[in-house]
Order: structure tokens, then sequence, then C-alpha cells
């Protein structure tokens, strides 16, 4: 099987996955039954995923490569908090399924080896966002305090996408945006306070 078909097929198991898992509320639904929908025996589907919890992957980097194209063919004016929002929100509003990517997101919240994983997933995007906020602003080059802005943009997105779920059904997805927007404005702001712009 060449690689391009090996990631289409591991595309098509997470996106059963995840259908299967939003159409039933919890992520129960045994390596089998994700299988049979699928149409393959679970030695393929280990193959591809170790185990289970491994099966939403190919979803996380989907959107993380649309995250890093964003913040790579930004152009060097663009307002770098402005341009973070909308790198971090593009994925959701892209689809324009809202309620369907916040049910989704409710279940990698709250089911913890998906937590683990969503987590995982955001620690990959801390070098591409350290690299652009280089482009920007000077952080140096000591480890800690180079890559220490990216874990707080991190942090700002977890907690916006975690506010999100927690607002349940009453919970507009433009809120998502705007406190992204707001909590990257004051990260941005700070990093202005204390590093010379380029």
């Amino acid at each position: 099987m060449t690689e391009r078909r090996a990631e289409e097929l591991r595309v098509t198991i997470a996106l059963t996955a995840r259908d299967l898992f939003i159409a039933e509320g919890n992520t129960s639904a045994t390596v089998e039954r994700i299988c049979a929908i699928v149409g393959i025996a679970p030695r393929t589907f280990h193959r591809h995923f170790p185990v289970k919890e491994d099966v939403l992957g190919p979803l996380f980097k989907q959107s993380e490569q649309l995250i890093v194209e964003i913040l790579r063919t930004a152009s060097a004016d663009a307002d770098p908090a402005e341009l973070l929002a909308h790198a971090l929100t593009t994925e959701v509003h892209r689809r324009q399924v809202p309620e369907f990517d916040r049910r989704f997101m409710e279940l990698m919240i709250s089911t913890p080896p998906y937590r683990l994983r969503w987590l995982e997933w955001g620690e990959g995007l801390c070098g591409e966002i350290t690299e652009f906020l280089c482009r920007h602003f000077d952080l140096g080059t000591d480890p800690f305090l180079r890559a220490l802005p990216a874990q707080l943009v991190m942090q700002t997105m977890r907690q916006a996408y975690i506010h999100w779920v927690d607002a349940g059904h009453s919970g507009e997805f433009a809120e998502v945006e705007r406190i992204m927007l707001r909590g990257m404005r004051l990260l941005v702001a700070g990093l202005a306070a204390v590093t010379p712009s380029l």
C-alpha cells in the first residue's frame, strides 16, 4: 500500500471513529465495531493505530497542517494576535458545523485518554508557533524563554475550547473566536512589553 493510500485509510478510519463517538455520545465503540463500518480487519486497524486511543491522530494532523500553513504563509506585517487566533480557530470555522465540532471537543476534553492525545497534539505545534513569534519579536536564545510564549499560546487555545465546551449548547463558536483573540492580544501585548519587536 502506498503511503498516500495508507494515509487516506487512516483518515477514513479516524472519521468513522469520530462520527461513531459523536453519534453515541461516548468513546466506547470497539475497534471491531469501527472496523466493521470501514470494512477492514482489526489487524489492519492495529497496523495503523497501536491502540484505539490513537485513532483520532489523523484528524489532529490535518488540523495541525492547516494551522502550520497559515502561520508559515502569513505576511510579515500581519497582526500576530489576529493571525494566531485565526489559525487556531480556522478548522472549526471552515467546517461550518460548530455544534458537531463542539460535541467532538467535549468528548476529547472529558475522556482522559483522548484529552491526553489532544494535549500531546498541541505540544507538536509549539515549535511552529515559536518560529512565527520569532518573526515578530526577539525571543532571544535562552531555550526556556524562547519556548515559553508558544506554550502560553497553546494554553490560551486550550482554555478557549474548554470554555466553549463548558458553555454547553448556549456556547456559540463566535465566543471562542472572541476570547481567543482577546487572549492572543494579551499575550502579544506582554511580549511587546518585554521584548523588542523586529
